[in-house]
């Protein structure tokens, strides 16, 4: 049996039944809504992991049902600027939490979590290794994580990496909205100055910005809200993204159902067997 659509809200409760008798995977893209500069929609994030998770489960070769994106989440980081919005840590983690619970519930092995933003990243770190502890398959992955070579091949600009209101977003966002959207981020990310300084800091990172730190990054009212080079970005190049990073989900869902992975924390009750054991 193929599944109609790997979209679960399209699906009637015996489909996803069926879908489960098949092992499906379920995967839970998480996004955000927060301010994305002056060129890109504050729907940024959760517009393009929710497509792109779903485009990916359409040419996986395993079975996948991807459900609704979360779309507010973990953004205190961007409240300075009007059009945020964020949960507190506590209720995006029991959120999530609570949306897992119940797919397991439902009788699914195996759960898979695509993340769209960076804020959310150390939340759900931390949620997935409490309930991969606890016995409960939730794995974890940016989307951008998962296809960085090939993002990188892609981009022009003089920062081939992910940043926020990036080349990346931008040439997503063109190739994920038409007509006067489309022209309208065109038209504002044109002549936009690379900010290539983390904002974490005013001035030079230091230990923050070679990694040896953590200092999350604020966009505040003395920062323009992006970074990266978002003036380079295209359409040309956003189709390719897309392209690019459904493909190389698709093979990791694959990859990630076929992983015999250690979950729960049970006592042990006898020595470690030595060199060869699982």
């Amino acid at each position: 049996m193929s599944l109609r659509s790997c979209l679960w809200s399209d699906l009637t409760r015996d489909e996803i039944a069926e879908a489960r008798d098949q092992g499906a995977l379920v995967v839970i893209p998480t996004g955000a809504v927060e301010q994305h500069a002056g060129h890109l929609p504050v729907g940024t994030d959760m517009m393009a992991v929710g497509h792109l998770a779903l485009a990916a489960a359409r040419r996986a070769s395993v079975p996948v049902l991807v459900l609704p994106t979360v779309q507010v989440t973990f953004s205190p980081h961007h409240r300075s600027w009007p059009g945020t919005l964020t949960l507190r840590l506590e209720t995006f983690n029991a959120l999530v939490a609570d949306i897992t619970a119940s797919v397991e519930h439902a009788g699914f092995r195996r759960q898979l979590i695509i993340n769209g933003h960076g804020g959310n990243r150390a939340p759900l770190g931390a949620l997935t290794t409490e309930l991969i502890a606890a016995g409960r398959q939730v794995g974890l992955a940016d989307y951008w994580g998962i296809a960085h070579d090939a993002i990188a091949a892609l981009l022009h600009g003089q920062r081939k990496m992910v940043g926020h209101a990036c080349e990346m977003e931008t040439a997503l966002m063109l190739a994920l909205t038409s007509g006067d959207a489309q022209a309208l981020i065109a038209e504002r990310a044109a002549g936009l100055p690379p900010l290539l300084a983390s904002p974490a800091v005013r001035g030079e990172a230091g230990a923050v910005g070679r990694g040896e730190a953590w200092w999350p990054p604020i966009f505040g009212a003395d920062h323009a809200g992006y970074e990266g080079d978002p003036a380079t970005a295209t359409l040309q190049t956003g189709n390719a993204l897309i392209e690019a990073i459904s493909d190389n989900l698709a093979a990791f869902y694959a990859e990630f159902m076929a992983l015999d992975l250690r979950s729960g924390s049970a006592l042990a009750t006898a020595p470690f067997p030595g060199p060869g054991a699982r």
